[in-house]
Parts: structure tokens; sequence; C-alpha cells
């Protein structure tokens, strides 16, 4: 299921869901804390993530995708969730067992209220959306965590690397 049309608002704290789902224990994970917001640093992680999601045998309009969307969730964090205190991002990225990829990129700030005319900017959520299979926003006291979900081809989800 394609799952484009809206980006889910998630309560903090809710029940298991799809950005939950198991990891399969044969992939490492991606993971990286305390990333600084700062514009070397998101082109290095955009790199790591690009390399990961190809070695997983995503095929490549999807890794463009999955990176162009993970780059927009990491510089948003940057950008927004800071105003008196530099950036940081955490970025985890699995493979989960039933085959998807989920990435989710978690800010410890706390968003500024949304301007009411965005001019031209104000449209990264609206590109997650596009670019993603599925994706949910999950905004709480201790920041903001945008996950994102893209499915494996059949031929590689079982596969064990």
């Amino acid at each position: 299921m394609d799952d484009r049309s809206s980006p889910e608002a998630v309560a903090a704290g809710t029940a298991l869901s799809w950005f939950d789902a198991p990891p399969d224990p044969a992939v490492p994970a991606l993971t990286y804390t305390g990333v600084s917001g700062a514009p070397v640093p998101l082109t290095q992680l955009r790199h790591q993530v690009r390399d990961w999601a190809a070695g997983l045998g995503l095929p490549r309009p999807e890794v463009d995708d999955l990176v162009l969307a993970c780059y927009e969730a990491m510089v948003n964090a940057a950008e927004h969730a800071y105003r008196d205190r530099p950036s940081t991002l955490d970025l985890r990225a699995v493979r989960t067992l039933d085959g998807h990829l989920v990435v989710t990129v978690r800010d410890h700030g706390s968003w500024r209220p949304e301007p009411l005319d965005p001019g031209s900017r104000g449209r990264g959520l609206l590109m997650i959306k596009s670019l993603a299979h599925r994706s949910a926003f999950q905004p709480g006291p201790d920041g903001t965590a945008v996950h994102m979900q893209w499915r494996l081809p059949p031929s590689h989800s079982a596969d064990v690397l």
C-alpha cells in the first residue's frame, strides 16, 4: 500500500506503529546520534544514508527519493527545532523483518509555529510525504521525530546480507 496522501500526525507515547516494526537482526542499522546540524556533517550523513540504502537493494530511483526525503528531514530539524542553541539530530535507519526500510530523523528542540504565509519555503513535509511510501510526524516534549518508510522489492526483502 502506498500511503503518500499525507504524513500521519502521531502523538508521543502512542502504541507501536509501522515505524516501530522489528528490525532485521541480519542487517546492521545505520545509527547516528548527536549529529551537528551544520552543512558539512549533514552532507556526510546524506552520503552514509545513500550508501546504506543502495547496499540493501533499493532501486536507484527510490534510493534517490530516500536520500532526498531524509536530507529534507535533517535540514528541517536543524533549521526549525533550535532557536537558542546549536542544532543536533539523530538518525536511525533499519531494514525491518517485513521487508521495509524505515528511517527516523529526530531532533531534541521545539519547532517554531508555522508561519501563516510560508512564502517560497515551508514545503519540506510535503516533499517528504511525496517521496516516502509512508511518513509520520511525531512531535513530543523532547523533540520531534519524522518517520519515513520504503518497501524493498520482493526479491530483496528476504535476502540476508
